[in-house]
């Protein structure tokens, strides 16, 4: 009985080294302006296996020499990778724009994105999306946690970006869980994965008045794998800073109408007085 049990383990974990899931790439990209205005995009890639007749190389082991097995992802999905795309036009909030699936090459590209008129309306964006999540919510967060965008300065201003990687990671947490909950099967692959495994923060990319940050998922051969090494390496920071400095065009606007406001009255108090 119990070399039965044995064996029924080592078949199931050797079946799931030839075949397995490989997590959805989250790239958050990110658009700001000296005045606070600007763009977030939130792109989803997912490998989809139906997309190619030939197994797709598990990204770990691009040699194909450790037997981690072929990225298969259409059978987790109930009714395919696509099928993604469906649950985000039913379940995103109104005011985000849901931009039509892409296939590349090997994945499913899902878009959806905001704009925000100032800091103050990105944060309420923000605020919402981290509410939207079952598992956490704004009031989590101490106010010293929280992003922020300072600038100082008049005719040279310097504008600075912070938030940190934590809550990035959960203003899209709302997103993740309801594929969990609704068009994630697990069946197959039940006690091996569980729903932060489904999705993982890959690149973050933010521009700040042309001032460009990003950290990009790369295999590394060094990166340690269990007992072996190469991996994936995906972001690793735990916050984001961006710093730009700027001529600020609008002040000096000012003090030119001021200045000539002030020079048109001095001629006009001496043609007077003339």
């Amino acid at each position: 009985m119990k070399k039965r049990a044995f064996l029924l383990t080592l078949l199931v974990a050797f079946s799931l080294t030839l075949t397995g899931c490989w997590p959805g790439e989250v790239h958050v990209d990110t658009k700001i302006n000296t005045d606070g205005s600007g763009t977030r995009s939130y792109i989803l890639s997912v490998y989809d296996d139906t997309l190619q007749t030939e197994p797709i190389t598990n990204l770990d082991d691009p040699e194909g020499t450790e037997g981690k097995g072929a990225i298969i992802n259409s059978i987790h999905i109930t009714g395919g990778v696509s099928e993604i795309q469906t649950w985000l036009e039913d379940n995103s909030p109104e005011w985000m724009t849901v931009e039509e699936m892409e296939t590349v090459e090997n994945q499913r590209v899902f878009t959806i994105t905001y704009d925000f008129d100032d800091f103050d309306e990105f944060l309420l964006r923000y605020e919402q999306l981290v509410d939207l999540s079952p598992n956490t919510s704004w009031d989590d967060f101490e106010e010293n946690e929280l992003p922020t965008f300072e600038c100082t300065g008049f005719l040279s201003k310097e504008c600075t970006f912070t938030e940190s990687t934590t809550l990035v990671n959960a203003t899209f947490d709302w997103a993740v869980d309801g594929i969990w909950e609704d068009i994630y099967d697990e069946s197959t692959l039940a006690g091996w994965v569980t729903k932060s495994d489904i999705t993982v923060l890959a690149d973050y990319t933010l521009d700040l008045n042309g001032e460009v940050v990003e950290e990009l998922h790369a295999y590394d051969a060094d990166a340690l794998d269990g007992d072996g090494t190469g991996a994936v390496v995906n972001v690793t920071s735990d916050s984001f800073t961006l710093t730009t400095e700027f001529t600020n065009i609008a002040g000096i606007a000012i003090i030119a109408v001021i200045a000539i406001a002030v020079i048109g009255g001095v001629v006009f108090i001496v043609i007077r007085k003339k």
